[in-house]
């Protein structure tokens, strides 16, 4: 990663540590083992196959432009980096409060799917009075 500023290579360093401890923190607490220990080998192999895989990139791109161009086209590693790198942002962001997030979301899709059907309850007496 040779191509990218120093401002870059540190918001990815700590992006990446920051993944890694949290991991290891929830599988520490025995919260969302899988999903932790996804994180940890994700934050440990991500960076090594992301440097393996960049250096066949041409001359005068960087590594990120070089896997997203890769995944675009619908490369295999190239989209296992980008999905990788997906999952670690979201872990970082959401991973500690996974079940917040869950019960938020939960709540928002419920309050649509009520408000469809009231809907279609209004829709439908709105046609019997009209067929009256």
């Amino acid at each position: 990663m040779t191509d990218l500023s120093n401002g870059t290579l540190f918001i990815y360093g700590f992006i990446i540590l920051a993944a890694l401890l949290v991991g290891i923190v929830q599988w520490g607490r025995r919260r969302y083992e899988v999903l932790a220990v996804l994180a940890i080998i994700l934050s440990l192999l991500l960076p090594l196959v992301s440097f393996l895989y960049s250096i066949n990139r041409p001359e005068g791109m960087n590594e990120i432009a070089y896997i997203w161009q890769q995944a675009r086209g619908r490369n295999g590693i190239g989209v296992f980096l980008l999905l990788g790198y997906l999952y670690i942002l979201f872990w970082i962001f959401f991973g500690p409060e996974f079940k917040k997030l869950y019960t938020f979301i939960s709540r928002k899709i419920k309050r649509v799917i009520r408000w469809w059907k009231n809907r279609e309850q209004k829709q439908n007496k709105n046609k019997m009075k009209e067929e009256i």
